[in-house]
């Protein structure tokens, strides 16, 4: 009967110990499943993300661009530009497009590191000109150039067949002369000199009565 109990227990825990690794074996594919399902639902969110991120038809994605650099020699009327003026690029038109931060021009007339470096993408391709500026205005130089946007170096010589703005003349204001009347002498045969003997015996006559004139009352008063 010793035997019995034994081989009970034996035949119980042998099969509490299938039981346990039944389940042990249903946990191991629920996670598999689990894990396999969550792979599966990771991979299709991020193909709709990619599929989503794609641009419409007729859209470009966004291109990474660079500034350009540019070095070279300025010729200003045929002769080394002046150390010290400005030089700038533009791109487009300088009001609406793109102007560069000015550099200085060094001795010789060379100038260097020239920096164009536009924010808007929609300038890549477009043409780059070149100016020289001072206070009273700008002149552009004949060379021109095509931005690419490559974070490359170039060398281009410049030059500027117009001379630099000058300041505009104040005009002088002339004072209006003054006319100092003068007295003039008769010319001869004017006929006003014939009649001056005629006036100096008139009045000569008229101070020859009135002295007598006056000469005959003091005498009556005296009397």
């Amino acid at each position: 009967m010793g035997q019995d109990m034994v081989s009970g227990q034996l035949i119980a825990d042998t099969s509490l110990e299938n039981a346990l690794q039944r389940g042990t074996r249903k946990g191991d594919e629920v996670r598999r499943h689990t894990g396999f399902l969550a792979t599966i639902s990771i991979i299709l969110v991020s193909i709709l993300a990619t599929v989503g991120a794609v641009p419409e038809q007729g859209e470009r994605p966004p291109q990474p661009f660079f500034q350009d650099f540019f070095s070279g020699r300025i010729s200003l009327q045929g002769a080394p530009a002046p150390a010290g003026k400005q030089l700038v690029a533009c791109i487009d038109d300088c009001a609406t497009g793109f102007e560069s931060q000015p550099v200085d021009v060094e001795p010789a007339g060379s100038y260097t590191g020239l920096e164009v470096n536009p924010a808007e993408e929609n300038l890549i391709g477009r043409t780059v000109r070149f100016y020289l500026v001072n206070d009273f205005g700008r002149i552009e130089a004949a060379e021109i150039w095509t931005f690419v946007g490559a974070f490359d170096f170039y060398n281009l010589d410049l030059t500027f067949t117009d001379p630099l703005p000058m300041p505009t003349p104040t005009p002088t204001v002339v004072p209006t002369p003054t006319v100092t009347p003068t007295a003039s002498l008769p010319v001869p045969g004017d006929p006003r000199v014939t009649a001056i003997p005629k006036l100096a015996l008139i009045v000569g006559a008229i101070a020859v009565v009135s002295g007598a004139a006056l000469l005959l009352i003091v005498r009556r008063q005296a009397v």
